[in-house]
């Protein structure tokens, strides 16, 4: 069993065939979501705050936003999922499933990933924090140059390997979708079960939506809600792929033998 980048999209895109209005819906109203929260966040002031408690209180605001934005985003992921298995669900309110089923199973598995690609990434935030979040033009800090390069750096530093250590884990949510009464822990330990020897593979089907991406940032954001129904849609396939699930065409009935003329 192998996957197969390009007929993994080409089935996701046949999936999303006559689908995709309510896909990028979806997608749109998770995207008012998760901006509305962050939002909410930093009009706070806590960030701009210069004592220790408000930016750890910063920080911890900010990662339960980032949680309810993976619950949220579960939603979409199972309305896609449905999809690839041909039973479509109704749109509306489908955006709070995880909400009302096993939150706590999403949010565990979903704040280890989190972590996993964060620890990459600490150094860059150490120098992303020595930014000062407000600049005065006419007295620019001696470092300010040095901190942005250093935290843009390390954070392109950090993106491969980061990528690579929660790929393991990328199926975790589908595992939850499919068998709701296991733990987090049960469900991370079946995706890295599924995707051993299918790694290289997967991420190379990753990085084949980076055009897309690039596109998507050109267009300020507006085409990743096109492409992110897309990619989910698209692991959606690998899943079934590899949890055996996706049904091979049947083989043709051999015809019967015509009686010969002299039979009778």
């Amino acid at each position: 069993m192998k996957i197969i980048p390009k007929e993994i999209k080409r089935r996701a895109r046949a999936t999303l065939c006559g689908h995709y209005f309510p896909a990028v819906n979806m997608a749109l109203s998770l995207t008012l979501f998760t901006t509305a929260l962050s939002l909410l966040v930093s009009a706070s002031g806590l960030y701009a705050s210069p004592g220790a408690l408000n930016q750890a209180l910063y920080w911890i605001l900010y990662g339960i936003t980032l949680l309810l934005g993976a619950l949220l985003e579960t939603g979409l992921v199972r309305f896609l999922y449905f999809l690839n298995k041909k039973q479509p669900l109704r749109e509306r309110g489908a955006l709070f499933f995880a909400f009302r089923n096993q939150a706590d199973s999403y949010i565990l598995s979903y704040a280890f990933r989190y972590l996993v690609t964060l620890i990459w990434f600490l150094p860059a935030l150490y120098y992303y924090m020595r930014i000062p979040l407000v600049i005065d033009l006419t007295d620019l800090p001696s470092d300010l140059a040095f901190n942005a390069g250093m935290a843009l750096l390390l954070a392109l530093a950090a993106l491969v390997p980061a990528v690579l250590l929660a790929l393991p884990w990328c199926l975790a949510t589908y595992v939850l979708l499919d068998k709701p009464e296991l733990s987090a822990a049960e469900a991370l330990r079946i995706s890295r079960r599924l995707t051993r020897g299918q790694r290289g593979r997967i991420f190379l089907l990753w990085l084949s939506f980076l055009p897309l991406c690039i596109l998507g940032l050109g267009s300020f954001g507006i085409g990743f809600l096109w492409i992110q129904p897309y990619f989910h849609t698209a692991m959606g396939e690998v899943y079934l792929e590899l949890s055996g699930q996706r049904a091979k065409p049947e083989a043709p009935e051999p015809e019967a033998a015509e009686p010969s003329p002299g039979s009778a």
